[in-house]
């Protein structure tokens, strides 16, 4: 059962709490925007950064995703307290990388979190989760944030609660020991249910959520577990997001699609609404 706490005392982007975090405690929502490789044009995203900032962001964090061409230009047009997130880090810094980002220089446009794990990372780029526990500890040893996301595919799922933790276990093991809760967000993502407009139902979403919590406090400490956020991140959009936010271990949602079409607005206010 949670013991409700004062909004200001909830996890927010800026300012971590003042004190260590209790064993049970409400946790702030959290929702984010994941454009990926879109938009095509340039002039189109002033339109999309109209919807984030028509976001109410005073019971819910917002952070937005832009493609790696377009955070420049973002950063400086969301003023309504959203973030603007990278959607990746490389892992050393800056130097002779060719084709990364530095969170130096992310620090340097005053941006305080950045996006890893993303299924598409892994399937596409073949990221290790040894590769992303160095990415973690990176971005974290900087000074930033981080969401870090995990999930497994349609087999692992279909094949029961146990072999979808098994797989989530596995790409957590790693970060165990970084998972603090005002500085890190775990994203879950079922990558059977992105972009197939197939939705995990409010039960399977709750359930492994919960699964996850279990394991936080099993194996790093019932506080982090407590304070730790988790957000679902397959196909949320609005018409399911009031059901999945009624679900007390989903603390807001890792958005795709959706977040590049006005109802992005009504994700975040029915989590708002909800929590």
């Amino acid at each position: 059962k949670f013991c409700p706490l004062k909004a200001s005392s909830r996890p927010r982007f800026s300012h971590p709490p003042r004190q260590q975090l209790p064993a049970a405690m409400s946790r702030m929502p959290i929702v984010g925007g994941n454009w990926k490789c879109n938009p095509e044009k340039l002039s189109d995203l002033d339109g999309l950064i109209e919807n984030i900032n028509k976001c109410d962001v005073s019971k819910c964090d917002v952070y937005v995703c832009p493609s790696p061409l377009h955070v420049t230009y973002c950063v400086d047009k969301v003023t309504n307290g959203a973030a603007v997130c990278p959607q990746n880090c490389n892992f050393k810094g800056c130097g002779a990388y060719t084709g990364e980002m530095s969170v130096e220089q992310m620090k340097d446009l005053k941006i305080e979190w950045c996006l890893i794990g993303h299924s598409e990372r892994r399937e596409y780029f073949s990221e290790s989760d040894e590769l992303l526990a160095t990415k973690l500890k990176y971005i974290l040893d900087a000074g930033m944030k981080c969401i870090f996301c995990i999930g497994e595919k349609l087999p692992e799922r279909e094949k029961g609660l146990e072999a979808t933790m098994a797989v989530c276990i596995k790409q957590l093991e790693q970060v165990k020991g970084m998972l603090a809760p005002e500085r890190v967000v775990i994203a879950w993502e079922p990558v059977w249910a992105i972009g197939t407009g197939v939705t995990a139902t409010a039960e399977q979403a709750q359930e492994t959520h919960a699964e996850i919590r279990k394991w936080i406090a099993a194996n790093v400490s019932e506080e982090c577990a407590a304070g730790i956020r988790i957000q679902y991140g397959g196909s949320a959009n609005a018409k399911n997001a009031p059901e999945l936010s009624a679900c007390p271990d989903i603390d807001g949602f890792l958005v795709g699609g959706a977040s590049l079409k006005p109802e992005f607005v009504e994700i975040v206010a029915a989590i708002s609404a909800a929590k």
